[in-house]
């Protein structure tokens, strides 16, 4: 039987050789561009906040969302900000980075804001001075874990999911959690055996933090128990078509943001189940920051403080992100939300991804040992 949490609406498409600029909103006679300080920036005088941002050239946002997860978020912005320019530039997790670095370093005009779920990246960024401290007028309300560094945010917390083919798996082989999936590749080799997928923890930075954090909190037996089974995927949008097609029957650690958008866009419900994992379900921060070198800082601070909000929050769920405000009622938006998953699998299954330092010091010894344990007995 599937629960409530086996109807929602999905995110990011991995395919980071594919770059497309989204223009939003009219820009205004743009003037030359102001400095701003960070004391400035924390003010929550709103109103001087905005009139700074009017003389500037708008904002530009690198990102590792599909097209499809910003839309419902750009157009929120343009209908709060008609004359605010905002860019946003779709790459992969850890690319926003590399590009920025390589951008600024030369004084060329970059991100102004990032977004992307790589906590590992968001570290090494942090190291290296990359992010404005800015004093959103929305921190009071937001929980302490989602402002983990200063200046840096939780866009949205996505919770990593099982999905599987409803034409390939009868009601009584449809896994909820792992232990399930373990038991059910053993007892149904013909079912399961090399028809499950999940990340490939060694190919980048989104699928290493999981695996990593998934193995540090539920033992690497857990992810033993179904290796043999599993082959291994590189992008979440792959693995969700694969499923649909019927190459695979099961993903697990699919990303809700991916699958929930296909899910509601493509009309997937006939063919395609998914769940919350039972005993363990990872939530991924989507880390949010102004970059310290940003020549647009008010315009970007007027655009980090209203996807904070209550109204942000709702459009960000219309692109298939999970919110995150307590504030943010399931009635609002089409996805899940952070408190149904709290409500659904209790705080002792849920796997919140942080931003551990440990996950740079153990990456080199931790992908070692993914890949002996799932390559064994391959060739």
């Amino acid at each position: 039987m599937e629960t409530k949490s086996e109807h929602g609406a999905g995110h990011l498409v991995e395919n980071t050789s594919r770059r497309r600029v989204l223009g939003v909103g009219v820009a205004g006679a743009l003037a030359c561009l102001t400095g701003g300080t960070v004391s400035a920036l924390a003010a929550p005088a709103s109103q001087d906040m905005e009139a700074r941002a009017r003389g500037e050239q708008g904002v530009l946002i690198y990102s590792n969302l599909s097209n499809a997860n910003m839309a419902p978020f750009l157009a929120g912005l343009k209908a709060k900000y008609p004359w605010l320019k905002v860019e946003a530039l779709h790459l992969g997790p850890a690319e926003v980075f590399e590009r920025y670095y390589s951008e600024s370093s030369v004084g060329r005009r970059s991100a102004d804001l990032i977004i992307t779920a790589a906590p590992d990246a968001w570290l090494r960024f942090h190291e290296k001075d990359g992010i404005e401290p800015f004093a959103s007028s929305e921190s009071a309300i937001l929980p302490a874990w989602s402002k983990p560094l200063p200046g840096l945010y939780t866009f949205s917390t996505d919770p990593l999911v099982i999905v599987y083919n409803k034409l390939l798996l009868p009601a009584d082989k449809r896994p909820q959690s792992l232990a399930d999936l373990a038991r059910l590749s053993s007892q149904f080799p013909g079912l399961f055996n090399r028809r499950i997928t999940t990340y490939d923890a060694a190919k980048h930075a989104f699928a290493y933090v999981l695996q990593w954090t998934y193995a540090r909190e539920r033992g690497w037996p857990a992810l033993e128990a179904v290796a043999r089974a599993t082959q291994l995927e590189s992008s979440g949008a792959t693995m969700i078509e694969k499923v649909t097609t019927g190459e695979y029957a099961v993903v697990y650690f699919a990303s809700g943001a991916t699958f929930f958008e296909r899910l509601r866009q493509e009309n997937r419900g006939d063919i395609l189940g998914w769940t919350l994992i039972k005993d363990g379900t990872p939530l991924m921060p989507r880390g949010m920051a102004i970059t310290r070198k940003s020549q647009n800082k008010a315009s970007a601070g007027l655009v980090m403080n209203w996807l904070l909000s209550h109204d942000g929050q709702v459009n960000i769920a219309k692109g298939g992100l999970v919110p995150y405000r307590s504030d943010v009622k399931p009635a609002e938006v089409p996805v899940i939300t952070y408190s149904q998953i709290l409500e659904q699998l209790g705080p002792k299954n849920v796997i919140q991804i942080g931003y551990s330092p440990d996950m740079l010091r153990e990456q080199a010894g931790f992908v070692a040992k993914w890949q002996a344990t799932f390559n064994a007995g391959r060739k």
